[in-house]
């Protein structure tokens, strides 16, 4: 604990305040768990998210799976005796009595094998891509949260700041009180905005827990114990972003901007499946071709021939051959359907490329609309406030104002800097959403299938 907390810890006791004593032990106490800033919440979060290890080893089962899919089925050896006689059971009693040996190898119809794997590899790179997508999601959540507990710190830290100036103004109040020059209702009126400032500071703590709670899915106690920097972090549009915010609009060839989103994850793994469903519609156009087989088999025989030479061995050779001849409720209604789910596919592309490009033009808005909020603020709000808060007290002192016209100019000022910080960890969400939909680099994360649990 430093020389500042000290002290306000010893204004607190003299002023009685519990709830704003207790805020300030929570502080001390996690103190000393250090200060997470939001590059050290998302590496917490990132380096060992189930949900993408999960969705990653989905990709190499994939992976795995087309080359096994990919070969020739297994071959079909025979071992058996033919014609044997069943009066003696003499192995060279009969000419046709044999001991045969064999083996039977089928082969897909047209390129199945080939195209097999490809459609394989194709769904696992779909997955791959929908992995990188969710790693983008937890980072936008994570600084999202993280961005909502700064605010309630920043929150909390002007209401205690209020609650000091409150106490101050009350200890006049009840000053002017006892000399005469104010009413009674004026020392309650100070006392209940007092406690209502109090009450506000309990639920600024209680939400600050809330949203610590919920990162602490993400990143574990670490969430719950640290200390937050007071500083708010500067995230950065992308380069297309800047571009499209720096025209104050949505230009009217946002279709750039759909072409870029093409390269998105999300829209990477939905036109990966749009691949694969055209190698499925592929596949099912193979069936129109053959399937073919051969067998070859070598049969022992023992025994002489009436002239007296041994009888020779036989040696058979065969080819199946699998004809679709019957192609109108198989062939024909597969290979439809292959085209409805690849068509459903193409669809798909085309309704996540309008959503997104929606949410990029309501979010360029926003942030654009916030951006002159805070210009506003900066500009006039914030210093036009705090005069109105001194003149009204200046003229509370000279008997010149009410008590009322006090209040209402503190409170209005207490707002205007609530809503400022608001609107500035707005603006850096609204950044990070952003940053979501246009990365400055998609993770690879091939690094992280290495481990694979036996």
């Amino acid at each position: 604990m430093n020389h500042d907390f000290f002290l306000k810890f010893l204004v607190a006791i003299k002023a009685g305040r519990r709830y704003l004593l207790c805020g300030l032990l929570l502080t001390a106490c996690s103190s000393s768990y250090g200060v997470l800033d939001l590059n050290d919440a998302l590496d917490l979060a990132l380096s060992d998210d189930p949900g993408v290890d999960e969705i990653l080893q989905d990709a190499e089962g994939l992976r795995s799976d087309a080359v096994a899919q990919s070969q020739l089925s297994d071959p079909v050896f025979l071992l058996g005796a033919l014609n044997f006689p069943v009066d003696t059971f003499d192995f060279d009693q009969e000419p046709m009595t044999q001991l045969l040996v064999g083996a039977k190898q089928m082969f897909p119809q047209g390129s199945t094998l080939s195209l097999t794997e490809e459609k394989l590899l194709k769904k696992a790179d779909s997955i791959h891509a929908r992995a990188q997508a969710r790693y983008l999601r937890v980072t936008r959540e994570v600084r999202r949260i993280w961005l909502e507990i700064l605010y309630w710190i920043r929150a909390r830290d002007i209401l205690n700041q209020d609650i000091q100036l409150f106490d101050q103004l009350l200890d006049v109040t009840q000053s002017m009180y006892s000399v005469g020059k104010v009413q009674q209702k004026d020392v309650l009126r100070a006392e209940l905005e007092l406690s209502r400032l109090q009450e506000k500071l309990i639920r600024a703590n209680r939400t600050e827990q809330k949203n610590r709670a919920t990162l602490a899915r993400w990143i574990g106690v670490e969430a719950r114990q640290a200390e937050w920097p007071l500083d708010i972090p500067d995230l950065r549009l992308g380069a297309l972003a800047q571009t499209v915010y720096s025209n104050g609009t949505m230009p009217p060839e946002f279709g750039n901007v759909a072409s870029a989103l093409l390269n998105h994850p999300v829209l990477t793994s939905v036109r990966k499946q749009v691949d694969a469903a055209d190698l499925d519609l592929q596949l099912s156009k193979e069936k129109y071709k053959p399937a073919w087989g051969v067998e070859v088999g070598y049969g022992f025989r023992d025994g002489q021939n009436p002239n007296g030479s041994n009888r020779s061995d036989f040696f058979s050779a065969k080819v199946t051959v699998s004809m679709p001849f019957f192609t109108r409720h198989r062939q024909d209604k597969s290979v439809e359907s292959s085209i409805y789910r690849k068509q459903a596919r193409i669809y798909a592309v085309d309704e996540q490329v309008l959503e997104m490009t929606g949410m990029v033009e309501q979010l360029l808005e926003r942030l654009l609309q916030t951006d002159e909020q805070l210009a506003l603020f900066d500009d006039e709000l914030l210093s036009r406030s705090k005069l109105q808060v001194e003149a009204a007290r200046n003229a509370y002192q000279s008997d010149a104002a009410g008590f009322d016209e006090v209040m209402r100019a503190y409170l209005r000022e207490q707002k205007d800097r609530l809503d400022y910080q608001r609107l500035l960890i707005e603006r850096q969400q609204l950044i990070s959403d952003l940053q979501f939909y246009f990365p400055e680099a998609v993770p690879d994360l091939t690094e992280r299938t290495g481990d694979r649990s036996q």
